[in-house]
């Protein structure tokens, strides 16, 4: 049972045979039991592994009393290879089932005479304290374990105590005057005192433990002034301050005292305690602090400390408290920073322009007055940067600020581009990549910033031996500045092969399809891999396609413009399929593809339809239709049920890209934001069209939320196809809807003219994935072999149990997190039994629903299916995903599996099938 649940998780890496977890966990309990000490060692490092890839209660319950079997009995050698699994599997231990029994095990050892292994077992059960948190006997153990004359003994207990301290309120309780009287005890060692202070940090169950540890650590620092002292107890105050938050605003106070302080490791070690305050809650600083703060620094005088005291105000200034309170110009913060502009170090006036640059921000944003001579200062620091060869940091830090300012203060766009792109131009020998990725980052902001300077990108494109990454973004900017337009012949775009590609696909992204079409098919039949060819081959299509449709309309017509590229769109998709491989599925980029299809083919009808209109009936006729429709818009003849049917065509459309939106869980912003305008399109057409062929539609325009384009406004690719879609919106309301007339026609006609005209953008998602998330499902029960039936009996239930876990890729939760699990079972009736045929049982299926919360990225839960009739039916399970907003995203996987239920003829109570 076990593996039949367990084998829809397993992803072996490429080479290594198919195993089940029944499998693996036999292989590894074979080493454990091995004679040989290093096959033995083998088997338990692989544990961890085997957690990972199998996270399920059964299996880690079963792995970890044959760990602690191999810790009671096995040597210590064995023992610290066990403790580091407890270690490495954290989020795995309260998957335990049988807790004593593992606790049992490993507790026997701390009555062994050998002080070491008394270590390792009180090291292994401290790292297990989350699942044994008042355990009263192994406190005892810690207790007495702290009086033991063996160093290693001790050490030992004191990871333990720490380790329960955070887990468990009556322990930390407990322990804190044993802390202290140690601490305070002649006979403990100083390196042992600093290791117990720590402890303290914990103390914070409640407010009067953490008000009294407080009150006894800051007693300490005056008693014990050495720096190795007062740097620990700084750090387990600042500790403590964060997980109370009450005494952030004193603790604050505390570390301000302590800049005074001669010995720069304490100096340094408040300022790091006050970044980390800063970080948690800057809201919670008294107004006072800053100031200290600032004057602290100017009687120092020291850049060291300087420079860290910016990395303190740079977080305190993205507080919008902070920014508000000292935001006007004669403020002391605002004087420090200009004081720091003018110092010779570049990296610690990068810093100060940072701040600068958010407070301005802010106040742009709050509406609030702003000083433009800031501005000055962030360009004068990027000239400087600029000449300056070894400031590179700097110039970095700088640049991060320029980029800021440009995203939230749009006027300042141009104004940079300009100095950046001249600081380029001017540049000899080799580009500098600094310069050009954030000239690649202000363009992608708006159209149309570097026109100017389109002559003095293409020079620097020709310029010979050019870095291939330096070409590439060289390109892009072309791409941005010629964005909408269309490029002239003549300029290079080739590059090697990877570098190549990443200029194709920054075509794409800006609706230059030409372009990325002759470099995909250079590219395509270089590439080693068949996979690749193919995908290759499918961008090349979709790039011809695209360009197809923004030709010139006078030498082609618009339905052959459709056709041509409604056909490379299907030979895209068919390359689509070649190039999908079961690691990389290209699931959205196939649905992304069709649906772009599927558009054009509506948005084709309803070009075609539109010349139907010359087939309107005369008035005489006309007139009849109304007398036998008994609707006067049928006047018009059939293209008024040819036009419902195509706006009827184009809301399906707009629904399928809406159930598109709600499995991209892992997309970024701007790719959602693409497909809700793809939708747009067609919900606006939709409506043009229904405004004049419906009798009495009255609802108004569609309109996208201005609040949404506002907030994702950064993107040059979505701002060219929003504006497509108020372009639109106006031509419709150029010509009055009803009644049906010629010049309506031509108007519906225009729009879709227009609409394939624009520049149409594929999303970043489309090529690039930057987060990574799977929900993987496992049921019970299960067939005994793939296809066949589960048996039922008529009138008992069947228990379904669903288990999961959330697997991540390199960057988890980048865009969004998952917050619940949304767990549907079906059962549906697929055939009847002959008895029951003539049963007056309507309801043949069921469904039901949970909303599990995951715990270390698994989840459990269990339903009770219940059948009202003999017959075969179907069960699905279908798991959904709910983010931190409450947003439910369609993204899978399912389950399904067939039952049988029986007819039972014998009179008996009702079962449950397990």
């Amino acid at each position: 049972m076990l593996s039949s649940r367990l084998t829809s998780i397993s992803e072996n890496p490429v080479g290594e045979p198919e195993q089940d977890a029944n499998s693996a966990l036999t292989e590894l309990d074979k080493g454990l039991r091995s004679q040989k000490i290093g096959e033995q060692c083998e088997a338990i490092v692989r544990f961890p592994k085997l957690f990972e890839k199998y996270p399920f209660p059964i299996l880690i319950n079963s792995s970890f009393l044959k760990l602690a079997d191999v810790f009671r009995v096995g040597n210590n050698f064995l023992r610290i290879w066990v403790l580091r699994v407890c270690q490495q599997s954290e989020k795995h231990l309260d998957k335990i089932l049988n807790v004593d029994e593992f606790v049992r095990r490993i507790y026997s050892v701390i009555h062994s005479n050998d002080p070491v292994a008394r270590a390792f077992t009180l090291r292994t059960l401290g790292s297990v304290a989350a699942i044994i948190p008042e355990r009263e006997q192994v406190h005892h153990s810690i207790r007495s374990s702290l009086d033991s004359h063996d160093s290693v003994e001790i050490e030992a207990a004191i990871y333990a105590a720490m380790q329960f301290a955070a887990q468990s309120k009556l322990f930390a309780v407990s322990m804190c005057n044993k802390i202290w009287d140690m601490i305070q005890g002649l006979n403990t060692p100083a390196s042992m005192k600093l290791k117990l202070i720590p402890i303290l940090q914990h103390m914070h169950h409640d407010t009067a433990t953490a008000a009294m540890v407080r009150s006894v650590c800051t007693d300490l620092l005056p008693k014990y002034p050495a720096q190795d002292f007062v740097i620990v107890t700084l750090k387990t105050l600042t500790q403590l301050a964060t997980a109370t938050l009450v005494d952030i605003a004193p603790q604050v106070k505390l570390l301000l005292s302590y800049l005074h302080d001669p010995r720069s490791s304490v100096r340094y070690s408040a300022l790091s305690c006050l970044h980390v305050l800063a970080k948690k809650g800057a809201h919670y600083w008294p107004e006072e602090a800053v100031l200290m703060l600032i004057e602290a620094t100017r009687e120092i005088q020291n850049k060291k400390l300087t420079s860290y005291v910016l990395d303190v105000l740079i977080v305190l200034s993205q507080s919008s408290a902070i920014c508000h309170a000292h935001h006007h110009q004669d403020s002391t913060l605002m004087q420090l920073c200009h004081e720091v502009c003018y110092y010779q170090e570049t990296t610690i006036t990068a810093k100060a322009v940072k701040i600068i640059s958010q407070i301005y921000c802010y106040c742009y944003e709050q509406g609030l007055p702003v000083g433009e001579e800031d501005i000055d200062h962030v360009e004068s620091l990027l000239l400087l940067t600029c000449c300056d060869p070894t400031s590179e940091k700097g110039l970095v830090s700088c640049l991060e600020s320029v980029v800021l300012l440009c995203r939230k203060v749009p006027h300042t766009r141009i104004k940079f581009a300009e100095l950046i792109l001249s600081q380029i131009v001017h540049e000899e020998g080799n580009l500098n990549p600094h310069l050009c990725k954030a000239l690649v980052s202000i363009g992608g902001l708006q159209s149309g910033i570097l026109c100017n300077f389109l002559t003095d990108i293409l020079n620097l494109l020709r310029k010979p031996n050019l870095q291939p990454h330096i070409k590439t973004m060289l390109c892009t900017l072309i791409f941005q500045t010629k964005a909408g337009q269309p490029i002239e012949e003549g300029i290079e775009f080739e590059t090697v092969a990877w570098e190549a590609y990443r200029v194709a696909r920054s075509a794409a992204k800006y609706g230059h399809f030409d372009v990325s079409a002759k470099i995909f098919k250079a590219q395509r039949d270089i590439i080693s891999s068949e996979h690749l060819h193919f995908w290759l081959a499918s961008l090349e299509q979709l790039s011809l396609g695209e360009a197809v449709l923004k030709a010139d309309s006078e030498n082609i017509k618009t339905l052959d413009r459709f056709g041509a590229a409604v056909a490379h769109y299907c030979k895209a998709m068919a390359a689509f399929k070649a190039a999908s491989t079961p690691a990389q599925t290209l699931t959205f980029q196939s649905e992304y593809v069709a649906l772009r299809c599927e558009m054009l083919q509506n948005l084709s009808q309803l070009y075609a339809t539109c010349n139907t209109i010359q087939t309107v009936p005369p008035p005489a006729i006309a007139q009849t239709l109304i007398q036998n429709n008994r609707e006067d818009l049928l006047r018009f003849g059939h293209i008024v049920n040819q036009l419902r049917k195509r706006a009827k065509e184009l809301r399906s459309c707009g629904e399928n890209y809406w159930k598109l939106y709600q499995t991209a869980f892992d997309a970024d912003p701007i790719s959602l934001l693409n497909i809700q305008l793809c939708q747009h399109f067609c919900v606006l057409l939709a409506h043009n069209v229904e405004a004049a062929v419906l009798p009495n539609q009255q609802s108004d325009d569609p309109v996208l939320d201005p609040s949404l384009l506002k907030e994702k406004n950064n993107n040059l690719g979505v701002q060219m196809m929003a504006q497509a879609c108020h372009q639109i919106s106006s031509i419709a309301k150029s010509v009055p809807t009803k009644p049906l007339t010629f010049e309506y026609i031509l108007c519906l006609q225009r729009q879709v003219e227009h609409l394939i005209s624009s520049p149409f953008c594929y999303p970043r998602f489309f090529f690039q994935v930057l987060q990574s998330t799977s929900v993987k499902l496992a049921v019970s029960p299960q067939p005994r072999v793939s296809g066949e039936w589960l048996t039922v009996v008529n009138g008992s239930q069947l228990t379904i149990k669903v288990e999961g876990v959330i697997q991540h890729g390199r960057i988890p939760s980048l865009f969004r997190s998952i917050q619940n699990i949304s767990i549907t079972v079906t059962s549906q009736l697929t055939s009847r039994n002959p008895s029951a045929a003539d049963s007056k049982v309507h309801d043949t299926g069921s469904t039901l629903n949970q909303i599990l919360t995951p715990h270390h990225d698994f989840f459990t839960g269990e339903f009770l299916l219940g059948f009202p009739c003999g017959g075969q039916f179907t069960v699905t399970a279908e798991a959904a995903v709910i983010d931190q907003l409450g947003g439910l995203w369609h993204t899978g996987p399912k389950s399904t599996f067939n039952v049988k239920v029986h007819e039972d003829n014998v009179p008996s109570r009702p079962r449950t099938a397990l």
